[in-house]
């Protein structure tokens, strides 16, 4: 099963708060996430980023990546 349909398991919860608590800067902007509650937290990727802007841009870029694999990050 797709982690990303496992919203509800604690487990991935407390997966996503361990990643947060380890990477508590924003890999998009580098700004420091205030509260896990602020994290949008990309499990498979360990990547951290604020909520809102910061994550749209990051699905963006996923996105254009996804498209054009030869592209690096």
């Amino acid at each position: 099963m797709d982690i990303a349909a496992r919203h509800d398991d604690p487990g991935v919860e407390e997966l996503a708060r361990s990643i947060y608590a380890l990477f508590p800067r924003c890999v998009r902007c580098g700004g420091t996430i205030a509260s896990y509650e602020d994290a949008d937290v990309r499990i498979l990727s360990h990547r951290v980023v604020h909520r809102g802007r910061c994550a749209d841009d990051e699905r963006a870029a996923e996105a254009v990546h996804a498209a054009r694999p030869e592209i690096e990050s």
